[in-house]
């Protein structure tokens, strides 16, 4: 029988990890083939000899560390196999896979190429398989006399490394250098929030068309639709909510993000979601923004309704104006400008005004973690444009205020330090196929820079990519900086290798992938204690996935920080704690002391939000508690 099979098949054909094709109960080669399994000391690996083929390693072989690495479309790496015992069974000798293949042979042939392995690699990449050799000029590792080491995880080098290329550096400098010329206005992003109804998309519609950016007919439509559908009163909201759902229903459902310009600054709207089954939506917002309108309803019983804090025992939480609030300072706004609408119900009362900032101002200041001087205080009407871009002219109103109007509050605001000293992290909002042109990807970059030609690397994918072209504010540009709003397109990549959530990076400095993280956090308005186990959904910049408390290690001072208890049994609302939290899946995480922006998470279960905090320890390994 042995001799048989012999004439019949190939080595290879009787055990393969991958295919596995002899493993069925009834198979008469089953004892043959177990004892060919490679030794039990014998490390684990897609190819079984050390000079296999460079095309069966380079579809076949684990992730590898950068530089030293082929990429597959798919995400997978190849490299090298370990060795593994030679196989005795049956008489047959083993084949050595130290030389080219016949396919490899009659391939590098038709490439016109000496040695199959440069002819297998060459097919490689004319096939779109990206290599991290193509980034770095290095030698195909097929043909490398290094020995290439089997990686399973990018490696995490530290921030401090890090120096931008020279072209790079050069391209940012450039760009620094135009935003200092006369008559360029600083970037901000600017997230509006609010409880529902508060009058946000209202507010804003109006004060573009203040601002000249909306034109008379545009207008006419709006308010033509809007009575038509027997909404005439959201006429000025429609410029911002163009969705049918969104204007169906009359609420905000997504982000609509809104380009202008003030006197001093070049303005991204971000118009958040006030209904809570979308504060998901509005997390994503308000973690791309510097700054955020808080709108708060004016009229009688409308802020009151806002600002409520939950019900004893009931299943969602208070008013959004308290969470919004919580969640923008915990996601890193640290100044806003609170706009009091709908006064004109109560005749423009200053005793409302004040009366609404007593009871708002020592929470934003104390539960929020606002400063008082990064704060200000007007009041504005959006139907009829009071106190939006120009000083009030209703005398009830201009009678006892003379504080700034919107466009003037927003020109107050400090534009963003640009971290461009930090390794490219551009977290992924939005993904849209560009047919055979490349993939989109949309978001603010929050550190780092990239340029038309830059290679990068995204996460978790591990998919390498060459940016294709870049645009900033929906205008072509030769580089994007921390702090864009950009486009970019990227080839070399298939569609399923970017999804929201995702993080663009420096190919040599990949964010990690935590599979758990400590967290120092503090309770909101939680009304069941919080215990070891409880499920989350973790919010973190655009990134939103599952999770659970894998551990509560100790309740904190709040003031100090210092330990207060070791392991507590349950957390209770307003207290500070530093918890475990172990994801569903990896998720690209900093700790906060790396990089801010990266390390803010929000945990939140049952459409309420139970804490917020700053990642400490990012684990990418699972490991055990006794």
């Amino acid at each position: 029988m042995a001799g048989r099979k012999s004439a019949m098949y190939d080595d290879d054909d009787f055990y393969d990890e991958e295919e596995d094709y002899w493993e069925e109960e009834d198979d008469p080669y089953d004892a043959p083939v177990a004892a060919k399994q490679p030794a039990k000391n014998a490390k684990p690996g897609p190819t079984s000899a050390k000079g296999a083929s460079v095309l069966a390693q380079t579809l076949a072989a684990p992730p590898l560390e950068p530089k030293r690495v082929t990429l597959e479309q798919g995400g997978k790496a190849a490299a090298p196999p370990p060795k593994t015992q030679a196989i005795t069974g049956g008489g047959v000798k083993p084949f050595p896979f130290n030389t080219p293949s016949p396919d490899d042979a009659v391939l590098a042939a038709q490439q016109n190429r000496s040695g199959g392995a440069r002819g297998v690699a060459a097919i490689a990449k004319s096939l779109g398989h990206a290599t991290i050799n193509d980034l770095h000029g290095t030698p195909d590792s097929a043909t490398s006399a290094t020995p290439i080491q089997s990686q399973h995880h990018l490696p995490h080098r530290s921030l401090s490394e890090y120096v931008p290329e020279p072209d790079l550096k050069s391209a940012c400098d450039a760009a620094t250098k135009a935003e200092t010329t006369p008559g360029t206005k600083p970037r901000l992003h600017l997230v509006v929030l609010g409880h529902v109804d508060a009058g946000k998309s209202t507010l804003m519609g109006r004060m573009l068309y203040e601002l000249g950016l909306i034109e008379e007919k545009t207008v006419h439509k709006a308010k033509r639709d809007a009575a038509a559908a027997g909404k005439a009163s959201f006429a000025w909201a429609w410029m911002l909510d163009e969705r049918p759902e969104e204007r169906a229903r009359g609420v905000t459902v997504d982000v609509a993000v809104t380009r202008f310009e003030t006197a001093q600054r070049s303005v991204t709207l971000l118009d958040a979601p006030g209904h809570r089954d979308f504060v998901p939506n509005m997390i994503a917002g308000a973690a791309q923004a510097d700054a955020a309108l808080i709108v708060v309803d004016g009229s009688p019983g409308g802020f009151e309704s806002g600002f409520a804090p939950a019900a004893l025992g009931s299943h969602v939480g208070g008013g959004q104006t308290r969470e919004h609030a919580q969640l923008a300072r915990s996601l890193g706004v640290q100044q806003a400008a609170v706009v009091v609408t709908k006064l004109d119900t109560c005749d423009f009362s200053q005793p409302r005004f004040e009366e609404i900032k007593s009871q708002l101002e020592p929470f934003l200041i104390s539960n929020c973690g606002f400063k008082s001087e990064a704060l200000q205080w007007l009041p504005a009407v959006g139907p009829t444009g009071e106190n939006l871009a120009k000083a009030p002219t209703e005398p009830n109103l201009a009678a006892w205020f003379t504080g700034p109007t919107v466009a003037a509050a927003i020109d107050a605001f400090s534009p963003a330090h640009r971290t461009v000293e930090l390794p490219l992290r551009l977290p992924v909002a939005e993904v849209a196929t560009k047919g055979n042109k490349g993939v989109l990807v949309s978001g603010k970059i929050e550190g780092g820079a990239v340029k038309i030609g830059s290679k990068v690397v995204i996460m978790p994918s591990k998919e390498l990519a060459t940016v294709k072209n870049v645009e900033v504010d929906g205008k072509s540009a030769p580089v994007a900086r921390a702090g864009d709003s950009c486009d970019i397109l990227l080839t070399g990549i298939e569609s399923s290798a970017a999804h929201a959530g995702y993080v663009v990076c420096h190919p040599d400095f990949p964010v990690p992938l935590a599979v758990s993280f400590e967290v120092e956090v503090v309770v909101l308005d939680v009304q069941i204690p919080i215990l070891k186990g409880q499920q989350v959904t973790l919010h973190a910049h655009a990134a939103r996935d599952s999770g659970h408390v894998s551990r509560l290690i100790a309740l904190l001072d709040s003031k100090t920080g210092e330990v207060v208890k070791e392991r507590p049994r349950c957390l209770l609302k307003g207290q500070s704690a530093r918890i475990e939290v172990t994801a569903e899946r990896p998720v690209p995480l900093e700790t906060f002391s790396d990089y801010k922006a990266l390390g803010r998470i929000a945990l939140r279960d049952g459409g309420r939000t139970l804490a917020v905090g700053i990642v400490t320890t990012v684990h990418t390994h699972s490991h055990h508690h006794s």
